[in-house]
């Protein structure tokens, strides 16, 4: 049992800033484990599970005895899979992951012990903001979307929505029918608790999206997907995930330079949201102008959330949609 031991005395006690002497692991079994053991026999072990290939690791150094050099084996801890950096994002993803609490607590303490017991994620105080709804379910959907993307072959499915009576339906065409899209997957894409199939329709020279949990029927065909580069439209040779932006939600569409004027005291949100893919071209005591190549989709829904703050100066038909939006909204809420 001693070695066994001597393994949870690392695991729990070391790691490469906290470091044990053979006396400090002595000591540490007999407190923890009430096993007394002679430090040759710690030495030993520790060699043995070094040699095995086990992740155990020390400093060695040399001393002389008796005239002669003789290795000395000093500082032993166990050299974790996952370091205490990498532990604190995987954590922080948790937190920011909007899962209930309760669950965040439990996968939190669970990746603690990862490491040695030193290490702390420093959260104590933090509680995170649980999201109202669930995540979207696509297990399935997405084993399917992965067989077919790995064989590179064409899928077919229904496309839901959820109608007034609360329930899903599958899209429709002209004529009232299901309808059944055909589709060259090209990559699935996770955002927002959500995961994204990007797409060319058959018949379309376009990139589509849709939400993986919203897919049913999913099939994978025997036709060969056709090559992104075959298309003609204008997303020919670009990169594919440049045609989607994620801002609390998730835009389509090809990255196009708009321009904005805003209330300076939204700096903080345009350096949030756009992060240095913004471009301030001018700025005064209570109006900046900004650059940004984003979709117009999410252009749009960004003006509008930040109204009346914002006023899109480019492209010139964003302008139009902008104003036409604001325009129903005040038709929506002015005096009858």
């Amino acid at each position: 049992m001693s070695i066994m031991r001597i393994v949870q005395v690392l695991l729990r006690e070391s790691d490469r800033e906290h470091p044990l002497t053979q006396q400090e692991i002595l000591d540490f079994m007999e407190k923890k484990y009430g096993m007394t053991v002679s430090r040759r026999s710690i030495g030993r072990n520790l060699n043995r599970l070094k040699e095995a290939g086990l992740p155990v690791v020390c400093r060695e150094v040399t001393r002389v005895v008796n005239g002669k050099e003789a290795p000395l084996s000093l500082d032993w801890y166990w050299d974790h899979v996952v370091s205490q950096d990498e532990l604190k994002v995987l954590i922080d993803l948790l937190y920011f992951s909007h899962l209930p609490a309760q669950q965040v607590r439990q996968l939190t303490e669970k990746l603690k012990r990862l490491q040695s017991r030193t290490f702390s994620d420093e959260k104590d105080n933090v509680k995170n903001l649980p999201s109202p709804g669930k995540p979207a379910e696509a297990g399935e959907n997405l084993s399917i979307l992965s067989r077919a993307l790995s064989q590179k072959k064409m899928i077919s499915f229904y496309y839901d929505h959820y109608e007034a009576d609360g329930k899903r339906h599958h899209g429709y065409t002209v004529s009232g029918e299901d309808r059944l899209y055909r589709v060259s997957p090209y990559q699935i894409t996770a955002s927002d608790d959500r995961y994204f199939l990007l797409c060319n329709e058959e018949g379309s020279e376009d990139i589509s999206v849709f939400k993986v949990d919203m897919m049913t029927d999913v099939t994978v065909l025997e036709e060969p997907a056709r090559l992104q580069k075959s298309l003609k439209g204008p997303e020919t040779g670009e990169k594919i995930g440049d045609f989607l932006f994620s801002g609390h939600g998730i835009y389509t569409g090809r990255p196009v330079l708009c321009s904005f004027e805003a209330d300076w005291h939204l700096m903080s949100d345009i350096m949030d949201d756009f992060g240095r893919s913004a471009r301030l071209l001018s700025a005064r005591q209570d109006l900046v102008t900004v650059e940004v190549t984003i979709p117009a989709s999410a252009m749009k829904a960004w003006a509008l959330k930040h109204a009346p703050l914002v006023k899109v100066t480019a492209p010139s038909y964003l302008v139009k949609e902008v104003k036409e939006a604001a325009d129903g909204l005040s038709r929506l809420y002015g005096s009858p």
